[in-house]
């Protein structure tokens, strides 16, 4: 009878301890995910939480995929997974406070309708659209935008932030001596903010860099002017530091 009372209670103790590993506790496995990217990135931990992510129209007003023609999704929904890139709480938390400070300066200066502002798991998303930025086929800054780029560099050089420039165009082809395909328009483009920056701005190049996608990475399909004109734009991408890892030294 003893050892059959020893045996039953094995038992039972296995079977409990069975039932504690399907029981997750997600709070608790964060922090140890947190650990684990500590000792190997040297960040603070994990971010668990998931904030939404708005795509901001021209005119300031959310915009929804089904308010662009040809009913296209924007490919920046759904993409605030913090907790699958390992960004810290406490670099999500002052990527939103500068994205308050910049819309209420572009505000106060009546700017805000030439701008959208994103945060997504890259960090902070400021876009323009080429209209507001270049005429068609150019890529050279028009005179009324350099307010906005003038406010939006001024609050940014306060900061540490490293600073990604992308270009894109839509699917319109382009086939000129001086820009013969949509990469050379669109890298041309961000170049030209990214000059704006560190020469007017007083930008340090070394937090600046610029990317162009050409007509490859667009917002919405191209199926419509409406569409087109949103997926031609510059984005400035202001990354978080945990993301600066994949920056080369």
């Amino acid at each position: 009878m003893t050892s059959y009372g020893d045996m039953i209670t094995l038992l039972l103790c296995f079977f409990v301890l069975l039932y504690s590993f399907s029981i997750v506790n997600m709070e608790k496995l964060n922090k140890a995910l947190g650990s684990i990217n500590a000792a190997i990135h040297g960040t603070a931990g994990v971010f668990k939480e998931e904030t939404p992510v708005q795509n901001l129209g021209e005119a300031g007003k959310t915009l929804k995929p089904s308010e662009a023609e040809g009913g296209g999704k924007n490919v920046l929904e759904g993409a605030a997974g913090f907790n699958k890139v390992g960004i810290p709480k406490e670099e999500v938390v002052a990527m939103e406070q500068l994205k308050e400070e910049i819309k209420q300066k572009v505000n106060a200066a009546n700017m805000g309708g030439s701008i959208s502002l994103t945060t997504s798991t890259r960090g902070l998303l400021i876009s323009l659209t080429d209209k507001v930025l270049f005429n068609l086929g150019e890529a050279n800054l028009r005179a009324g935008v350099l307010p906005v780029l003038s406010t939006i560099g001024k609050t940014l050089k306060g900061t540490d932030y490293v600073i990604r420039i992308e270009g894109y165009t839509c699917n319109l082809p382009i086939s000129t001596p001086e820009y013969p395909s949509n990469w050379e328009l669109s890298t041309a483009r961000a170049i030209s903010v990214l000059r704006y920056m560190i020469e007017n701005v007083g930008f340090s190049p070394e937090r600046l860099s610029v990317a162009g996608y050409g007509e490859y990475k667009p917002r919405f399909p191209n199926t419509s002017e409406a569409n087109r004109a949103l997926n031609r734009r510059v984005d400035m991408v202001v990354l978080y530091p945990t993301l600066n890892i994949q920056e080369p030294e």
